[in-house]
């Protein structure tokens, strides 16, 4: 795989307390600014992953100060958050938060996200779109639960949104997590390596736009 950097990994504070956003992206011009300029509001760094796009979704991160990473060409949401990881990995940080780039999740449900991991309560923190009230359409709901119940079964690990994409990880998720997958069921493969590297997993509730 090869991609290039844009910004500096060395502007970094100390990489022992550093807490990162990472943003898998893909054509999303549209958004992409609010929503580096809201997550820096609570977290050190954002690192945008620009996945081969075309209409200026890179540059546009870069002016609201997100470190930027191009892949040269569209290679799937799961190699950009394979790229994220490994970025996390290089800085050595101390935790990752994980949000979409299509303005579905609130920045300002970060801090919920992390409590788990920075008290050293889960490795892995996965933000259900199903433990509050919600206006996803039903049809959506019913294969939302035939992929919940598969993922579930077949990791161990029971969850009630296992396709949510807003997520936070230790240190020690970061280090052991390397994907696959290179589409969207990256986060089902999640949910497999969490059990097979015995991490401790742990949902929130989160809301949607």
């Amino acid at each position: 795989m090869q991609y290039k950097k844009e910004g500096s990994l060395a502007l970094l504070p100390d990489p022992q307390t550093k807490i990162i956003a990472a943003i898998p992206a893909y054509n999303e011009a549209r958004h992409i600014e609010e929503i580096v300029s809201k997550t820096l509001r609570y977290v050190g760094q954002v690192i945008v992953v620009d996945d081969g796009s075309e209409d200026g979704t890179g540059g546009r991160a870069e002016r609201a100060g997100a470190i930027v990473i191009r892949h040269d060409i569209n290679m799937g949401k799961g190699v950009g958050i394979n790229t994220a990881f490994k970025t996390a990995r290089e800085i050595g940080c101390m935790a990752m938060v994980l949000l979409d780039a299509d303005g579905q999740h609130r920045p300002e449900e970060i801090p919920q996200l992390l409590d788990p991991v920075l008290n050293n309560r889960a490795d892995m923190v996965v933000g259900s779109r199903f433990l509050v009230k919600n206006d996803i359409p039903k049809y959506r709901m019913l294969g939302q639960t035939v992929l919940n119940i598969t993922t579930n079964l077949g990791s161990g690990i029971r969850l009630t949104d296992t396709q949510s994409g807003f997520r936070a990880f230790s240190r020690k998720a970061i280090e052991r997590m390397n994907f696959k997958e290179t589409g969207f069921a990256v986060e089902s493969e999640m949910q497999f390596r969490a059990n097979r590297y015995g991490l401790k997993v742990t949902e929130v509730p989160i809301n949607t736009n």
